[in-house]
Formats: C-alpha cells, structure tokens, sequence
C-alpha cells in the first residue's frame, strides 16, 4: 500500500511507524560506532549548532540549509528528532 491509498489518519499512523522504525535503526547506527566515531560525530554537529545558533543567531531553516547543507527533506526530520525545540529553546 502506498501513502496516497490511506486516508488522513491512516498516513499519521503510517508515518509514526516509519518514525519509530527509523529511531530504532539510528540507535543501532549510533551504538555500532566506535567511541572515536561518535566523538568525531559529537564534535561535528555541535560545532555546527554553535555556529547558526549562537554565532548567526540564524532560523531553524538556515541552520538547516546553510550550516549543515541538508535539503528540505531534513526539515521534519530535524523536528522529529528534537533539534527544532532546541532551536527554539535557544531563541526564547
């Protein structure tokens, strides 16, 4: 079945199973790297949030777009894993 066969509350649910299977799938990749590999990881995404969040004050969209060089498919992903709320947080 595709998404366009399902009525609204059946692509909601649909997609929260995607979600979760996908966070289940990101833990396996995280606790399969070695602690070099995450250090490095660590290092790289919270220079990157330092920068369009504290340095340039930018939006949710231009640490996104400009700072991490993700395409708009990231912008639901990057609420669902929390990083729009800390944006926020931050700005607030």
């Amino acid at each position: 079945m595709e998404y366009k066969d399902l009525d609204f509350s059946e692509l909601g649910e649909a997609l929260e199973v995607s979600r979760r299977a996908y966070e289940v799938e990101n833990d396996e990749w995280w606790n399969n790297l070695t602690q070099d590999e995450r250090e490095n990881a660590f290092y790289a995404v919270c220079k990157r949030i330092h920068k369009a969040e504290l340095e340039d004050k930018g939006s949710y969209r231009y640490a996104l777009y400009d700072i991490f060089g993700f395409d708009a498919g990231m912008y639901s992903r990057g609420m669902d894993c929390g990083y729009m709320n800390i944006h926020n947080a931050i700005v607030d």
